[in-house]
């Protein structure tokens, strides 16, 4: 059985900060410098697992693999105010991180600047726990939160419309670098927002 599938067949499916479904334990804690390596392969998974199909292959390899090797060195950078790095764990493996501070356009809101999990994750809402901790981590400083997410990655969008962000109807294009080469890949994106307090 893949891990996956071991975490979907676990039911009830009542997940928390303290403890998850009746055999898993899932936890969100802030991340730490030793995270790094476990944060890159979450990136890396997810983006052969999210993107392949919506940019060019090749592209999406050389990204993911700079995605892996690259965090060790970039954590630190990310683990200072006003940064929110969080990880979400499953049984103390890490499964998914989110990293937030304040919005780059306009500082008044806060933004996610990046929410990936692994592939084997998806839809068992490990991804649900961790963006209502990321969300409540901007509270104190911030009522509302944007996000930019690929156009085409209808995936993640159907999550982020069920977890309570909608569409504003600004778009751009978004320079992705591959972390390596310095080659870069410009997809539509669309921004979405949420009131964090209710």
């Amino acid at each position: 059985m893949s891990f996956r599938e071991e975490i979907q067949s676990r039911a009830p499916r009542r997940w928390s900060h303290s403890g998850g479904m009746d055999h898993a334990v899932v936890r969100v804690r802030r991340a730490g410098p030793d995270d790094g390596l476990a944060i890159g392969e979450v990136h890396a998974e997810s983006w052969l697992g999210a993107y392949v199909d919506i940019l060019d292959p090749e592209f999406v390899a050389r990204a993911a693999e700079g995605r892996r090797v690259g965090w060790p060195s970039r954590i630190r950078q990310l683990l200072t105010a006003p940064n929110t790095l969080l990880v979400a764990e499953v049984d103390g493996r890490i499964c998914a991180f989110a990293h937030a501070g304040p919005a780059n356009s306009d500082a008044s809101i806060g933004e996610v600047y990046g929410f990936y999990s692994r592939p084997e994750v998806w839809g068992t809402g490990v991804a649900g726990l961790l963006m209502e901790a990321v969300c409540s981590e901007l509270v104190p400083a911030w009522q509302e939160a944007v996000l930019w997410t690929m156009r085409d990655a209808r995936r993640a969008r159907r999550f982020y419309e069920k977890a309570g962000w909608y569409l504003t109807g600004e778009e751009k294009l978004e320079p992705l670098s591959d972390w390596t080469t310095g080659t870069t890949a410009t997809p539509p994106a669309v921004e979405y927002r949420r009131w964090l307090t209710r």
